[in-house]
């Protein structure tokens, strides 16, 4: 077995690179060359601290995975991050063990790049202001893939702490693809209010922006709630959204997500509301956006089939590894 640490599987892929792989991986599920497990999702030791387990098998090629991502909202008080994930990667020949790879990055990397493929699919073609509430690793790569998809103009950013958003800001300038203006707002509606693309990436039990903030004409990528006592957007605006897409319809009703379950609940929506995957709409099964002035929104609770995916591309690449 390899085990491929965190700060090399990092190096191994960038955002386009990334881009590309989570859209050939949807074509793959289109093709059954790849499906989804099942999933788990358990809280661990205490309420706030919430973990799950996800699997994906390929058909197409000799490899199955599963991955465990958590989310300890503590961590950054000792140092460490808040998100927690390691992918396992087998053969589907014989059940050895291939690898053990550090994924908290590949995880935010992978997130970031399926936004992008449904931010490119979903939003107006001229849409160029971001909206992002977060400031943390996942809030970083998905300014790094919107600005892959669209020619960004102005970036607004909102995070409770000044000290994060500043060091955001200091890590994304130099990075940043095109001279666009980086915004510090004082709410997540702020940030929203003249946004045509919003990116919420927390791991927040109550809504961080309004519904009322989101303009019409506005797409929505909501990526950090995949349990039931999570909710960043309020229950209003999967009503107001035209539409919503998934990684994997089965997956986002297993995760419970709270972004989507309680405006169920509180028949503000019914089930008909999620259209179906990005993968629909990539591969053509279903239209998308029709409308420049529809809002539409990619409710994100994580994919196995994505995460196999990034995995295959880092254990292919021949990256330096360490054997077990």
């Amino acid at each position: 077995m390899k085990i491929i640490p965190e700060e090399v599987a990092k190096d191994v892929l960038n955002m386009k690179k990334a881009i590309a792989t989570v859209r050939d991986a949807y074509w793959a599920c289109s093709r059954g060359e790849m499906f989804q497990g099942d999933r788990i999702v358990q809280n661990l030791g205490t309420e706030k601290n919430i973990g799950q387990w996800l699997t994906a098998i390929c058909t197409g090629q000799p490899y199955f995975g599963f991955k465990f991502s958590a989310v300890f909202p503590d961590n950054p008080k000792s140092g460490m991050p808040t998100d927690q994930s390691t992918i396992s990667l087998f053969s589907n020949e014989n059940g050895k063990q291939l690898a053990l790879i550090g994924a908290n990055y590949l995880t935010a990397l992978k997130t970031g790049a399926a936004a992008g493929v449904a931010t490119d699919l979903l939003a107006r073609k001229d849409a160029s202001r971001l909206g992002i509430v977060g400031t943390g690793v996942q809030a970083f790569t998905q300014a790094l893939a919107m600005q892959e998809v669209r020619e960004l103009t102005e970036v607004r950013l909102f995070d409770m702490s000044e000290e994060r958003m500043d060091a955001f800001i200091n890590r994304l300038e130099p990075v940043k693809n095109r001279d666009y203006v980086i915004v510090k707002c004082s709410s997540g509606n702020e940030a929203a209010e003249q946004s045509d693309i919003i990116c919420t990436a927390t791991p927040s039990k109550t809504p961080v922006l309004d519904a009322n903030a989101i303009q019409s004409g506005t797409h929505l990528n909501a990526i950090g709630s995949f349990a039931r006592n999570m909710q960043e957007t309020a229950s209003e605006t999967a009503a107001k959204a035209a539409f919503i897409v998934t990684e994997h319809v089965d997956g986002l009703w297993a995760s419970g997500t709270g972004d989507i379950m309680e405006p169920l609940e509180a028949g503000l929506i019914s089930k008909e509301k999620v259209l179906g995957s990005v993968g629909d709409i990539l591969t053509g099964k279903l239209a998308g956006r029709t409308d420049d002035d529809q809002i539409t929104m990619y409710e994100s609770v994580g994919s196995c089939v994505l995460d196999l995916a990034i995995a295959i591309a880092v254990y292919e690449s021949g990256c330096c590894m360490q054997n077990d």
